[in-house]
């Protein structure tokens, strides 16, 4: 695993964007297919019979979205933190030898203050923002048109932000105030791994439901 970590920090150092597409094709990847998985192992909507096997069609459409707008995660956390930048990523549980309380304690209250920026910005621009894609590409991926893609915006996008409200605020906090920026975007796509599984059902299981509602 050691090995593995050094190897990946070397290429994602070398080439960022080539090697958080790939991080993040393999994810989406996975959370599509736990999301087949655990949706075969679910009463369905309207389906007379069990599925036969995996949708990899369905799966490589994520896998596409996930590559695509992966660059965009990576300039997206350079963005922030060049726009609110901490003076030490670490402050909040190793604080720097020879520094006085109240230095630390000025400095914590620094990264308090542009974590919480970072979040903010985070939260009512950059999610929604990716949500809204992420929807409107899988309609127009499957075949629809931009009146699917639309529908599909409207109907699905603020039930599926007001859920990811109570889980990406924290991991978010942490990935900002603890971790490199190298290792961000991967750090919370690794947790989005989970989260991919619910947007892949969202984006079909939920979106049949409520038009048979």
């Amino acid at each position: 695993m050691a090995t593995f970590f050094r190897f990946w920090t070397r290429q994602a150092e070398a080439r960022p964007f080539v090697t958080v597409a790939a991080t993040e094709a393999c994810l989406s990847a996975c959370g599509d297919l736990i999301a087949q998985t655990i949706g075969k192992h679910l009463p369905t909507h309207n389906k007379t019979e069990p599925a036969k096997g995996y949708d990899l069609w369905r799966t490589s459409r994520f896998v596409m979205f996930a590559m695509c707008v992966s660059p965009l995660g990576v300039k997206w956390h350079r963005f922030l933190d060049r726009r609110f930048p901490i003076r030490s990523q670490m402050t909040w549980f190793k604080s720097k030898p020879r520094v006085s309380r109240a230095k630390r304690r000025s400095e914590q209250k620094h990264t308090a203050r542009q974590v919480g920026k970072r979040l903010a910005c985070d939260v009512m621009i950059y999610e929604p923002a990716m949500y809204a894609l992420f929807f409107a590409s899988m309609a127009i991926m499957e075949g629809g048109g931009w009146e699917d893609a639309k529908y599909r915006v409207n109907t699905l996008l603020l039930p599926t932000y007001l859920t990811g409200l109570t889980i990406s605020p924290i991991i978010q906090s942490i990935n900002f105030a603890f971790v490199p920026l190298i290792y961000r975007v991967p750090f919370g796509s690794s947790f989005d791994l989970f989260w991919d599984s619910y947007l892949s059902w969202v984006n079909n299981e939920k979106l049949a439901m409520i038009e048979d509602q």
